[in-house]
């Protein structure tokens, strides 16, 4: 059960969604109503400038008002007040969707936090000579540009069979309230 007295300021309420797929978005185009095509089609896409399908912004969205429904337990233990935040991203099929909620201030049994959604995209793993292992999407259709790389955004670390490339960018980032029940 959550309690006021268990969060402080500073603390990290996280999620992270790593199954994003063209049949999980085709899916959601289903369900929502939103068969924009650019959410379902290379073919479209491509014709509006994009390299590939794009998830619907109110699907990564989703994910956001997701990790307050699992912290306040389906709403059992407070409610959620309200959520800005600005999509600034495009999230795209094999990302990484790291959602995450930083406590900033805390006012009786409010809590106010800061959110931010973040994807980690896989472009490829090299062993150590430079050979190439395995490579993402991302890598095969060009989601990871140039420009990525003069801001720093594009990074590498050690995994089982090599060194992986990735992109870690934000895709939307804003404010939340939600209130414990007392």
């Amino acid at each position: 059960m959550a309690k006021i007295s268990d969060i402080e300021v500073g603390q990290v309420i996280k999620d992270e969604f790593d199954q994003i797929t063209r049949e999980l978005l085709i899916k959601y185009a289903d369900a929502s109503g939103d068969t924009n095509p650019i959410h379902t089609r290379d073919d479209i896409a491509k014709k509006q400038g994009l390299k590939g399908v794009i998830a619907h912004g109110l699907f990564s969205f989703g994910f956001i008002t997701k990790l307050f429904e699992d912290f306040l337990n389906g709403e059992r233990e407070g409610n959620l007040i309200e959520v800005d935040v600005d999509m600034r991203g495009m999230v795209r099929c094999g990302d990484n969707l790291v959602t995450e909620a930083i406590v900033k201030k805390i006012e009786g049994n409010r809590v106010f936090l800061d959110v931010v959604q973040r994807t980690i995209t896989p472009v490829e793993i090299r062993d150590s000579e430079g050979n190439l292992i395995e490579q993402f999407e991302a890598g095969e259709r060009g989601y990871v540009t140039e420009k990525d790389r003069e801001k720093g955004l594009v990074s590498t670390k050690d995994v089982d069979g090599g060194v992986l490339t990735y992109r870690e960018r934000v895709a939307t980032e804003g404010s939340a309230i939600f209130e414990l029940n007392k």
